[in-house]
């Protein structure tokens, strides 16, 4: 099947076509070949944070970016939790987080052995009558349908001056312009490392800022992470080009966070 990636000409937003159903996207996200409890039936955050496993740097970057733009004792819903890792280690470090996961199998482990509370729902069929500081969408709306609507949802549950911390596929980041030239090239065939079929879309700054600002945000800051921030590989001698990827958006993601107007 040829796949093609199309661009909006007015917002700048990418999107795959042709695509999997809504209901086939949802899908993929059941059952153990996305996450398998018995990987963390021993699983204790002492171990984790002694560990550092893949996991850690990418969760801890997380509860960085939060930490810079909110107090702690903040209240915060993480949509999309996966197994709640994020959700905990807030939680650990004096927020009050919980999660919002549609992965019955995912948030069955985040509540079990993660021990990070998390409701098994998408968001708009979520009630809690809560309403949050802050909201953390990481590594979400590229697979949803219809992100506007979406950021409308988390909208509604956002504090008036509340946040929100975005992150998503950065089809200006340099690793991803060079992949792209490599398949108007036919040296690549295979769309997997663009993420697909799981992702319909991918940002840049400039889409990333109309679409917030047509659901009530405000952008406020951007900046990307390199794969040796969260990996825990940064030394002293990447140390500089590290900080200039993440300070000028040069990777293939990006991060935005925005405030409800």
């Amino acid at each position: 099947m040829s796949i093609g990636f199309y661009k909006c000409n007015e917002c700048h937003i990418e999107y795959a076509s042709p695509r999997l159903s809504e209901t086939d996207m949802l899908n993929l996200y059941q059952g153990d070949a996305w996450r398998d409890a018995k990987d963390y039936e021993k699983w204790t955050y002492q171990n984790w944070l002694e560990k550092k496993d893949k996991t850690f740097y990418l969760v801890n970057e997380n509860l960085n970016l939060v930490s810079r733009f909110l107090p702690q004792g903040s209240s915060l819903l993480d949509v999309g939790s996966d197994v709640g890792l994020t959700v905990r280690h807030l939680n650990e470090n004096n927020f009050l987080a919980e999660g919002v996961e549609v992965s019955e199998v995912a948030s069955t482990i985040a509540n079990t052995f993660t021990k990070a509370p998390t409701t098994n729902s998408n968001l708009k069929q979520f009630k809690n009558n809560k309403m949050y500081d802050g909201l953390l969408l990481r590594a979400v709306l590229e697979h949803l349908y219809d992100p506007i609507d979406v950021l409308k949802d988390c909208a509604n549950v956002i504090r008036k001056d509340g946040l929100i911390f975005i992150d998503v596929p950065h089809y200006k980041g340099l690793s991803t312009r060079y992949k792209k030239f490599l398949h108007r090239l036919r040296v690549k065939k295979n769309y997997k490392h663009f993420g697909f079929p799981a992702h319909l879309y991918a940002f840049d700054k400039r889409s990333l800022s109309c679409m917030l600002n047509k659901a009530g945000f405000e952008v406020v800051h951007f900046e990307s992470w390199p794969k040796a921030l969260t990996t825990g590989k940064v030394n002293s001698l990447s140390a500089w080009w590290v900080g200039y990827q993440k300070k000028n958006c040069l990777t293939d993601y990006i991060n935005v966070v925005a405030r409800k107007r």
